[in-house]
């Protein structure tokens, strides 16, 4: 009977110990799911004001550059002084890397990039917002011109195999098309068979959208086609595109403007 008791009493013991032991697990179940959401919760809160602040900044750092394409395209005197320092140190860069700058039609088609900068330019929207890599303009000049000419230099001369293949083909097309199809067509070709190695230079791929670097490259092309002296050989392939293009890509980059028109697909002739 006493023994009874005893297994009786422990049951009961155990079955209160069972029942608050289930009761202390359930509170701290409940506890740490409160515990949990609560860390989820302040996660996720954190979360999203650190993209609200990342966003805010890359929109104010958007909205700095388009203001200042915007001051640039309405300042000739700017305007001016940019595109000159421009084509300067293009052509110092062009030159370190071993294009020839001292010819007449290098200098002539410079000259030329500068007359159409200077002459007025459009803000490229798209290109304001997105190249906000570059904060300074001189920062980009340096930066750019340096990257472009040995891009230009691999690409369009026949100092490398790469190179001299594709001045050879380019060469070839102009020498083919242009009294045949015309300025509008040989721009086009051109532009097509250079378009992606400029984009694929660094400092541009990220920078400028390809279609919107195709319209560039065409009208740079297109204005320069009566340098045949240069466009009619692969070693002056390179002068030509490295003169007539690079500094208006440059510009493009590193001001978040055009010469007005070259954003837009080259009208026919």
């Amino acid at each position: 009977m006493g023994w009874t008791k005893s297994v009786s009493k422990g049951a009961k013991g155990v079955g209160k110990s069972i029942d608050k032991g289930a009761k202390d697990t359930g509170k701290a179940v409940v506890d740490t799911g409160k515990d949990a959401g609560k860390a989820i919760e302040k996660g996720a809160t954190d979360t999203i004001d650190t993209v609200v602040d990342t966003t805010t900044t890359v929109i104010n750092v958007a909205t700095d550059t388009y203001n200042y394409a915007v001051d640039f395209a309405n300042d000739t005197a700017a305007r001016t002084e940019s595109i000159e320092a421009t084509v300067l140190k293009n052509t110092e860069e062009m030159a370190k890397a071993g294009i020839d700058t001292t010819s007449k039609e290098f200098n002539d088609l410079s000259k030329q990039a500068e007359q159409q900068v200077i002459a007025g330019v459009e803000v490229v929207k798209d290109a304001a917002v997105d190249a906000y890599a570059w904060i300074d303009e001189n920062a980009c000049r340096i930066g750019l011109t340096a990257s472009l000419s040995m891009g230009f230099v691999a690409a369009f001369t026949p100092a490398q195999p790469e190179g001299a293949a594709t001045s050879t083909t380019m060469s070839s097309l102009y020498v083919t098309m242009i009294s045949t199809a015309g300025k509008y067509a040989t721009a086009i070709a051109l532009a097509e068979a250079s378009t992606e190695l400029i984009y694929l230079i660094p400092g541009v791929k990220g920078q400028v959208n390809q279609d919107l670097l195709f319209n560039c490259v065409s009208n740079c092309i297109y204005y320069s086609l009566d340098s045949a002296a240069l466009w009619g050989t692969p070693a002056g392939v390179g002068i030509a595109m490295g003169a007539a293009v690079s500094p208006i890509v440059a510009t493009l980059i590193c001001t978040r403007t055009l010469p007005n028109g070259f954003s837009k697909a080259l009208p026919k002739s």
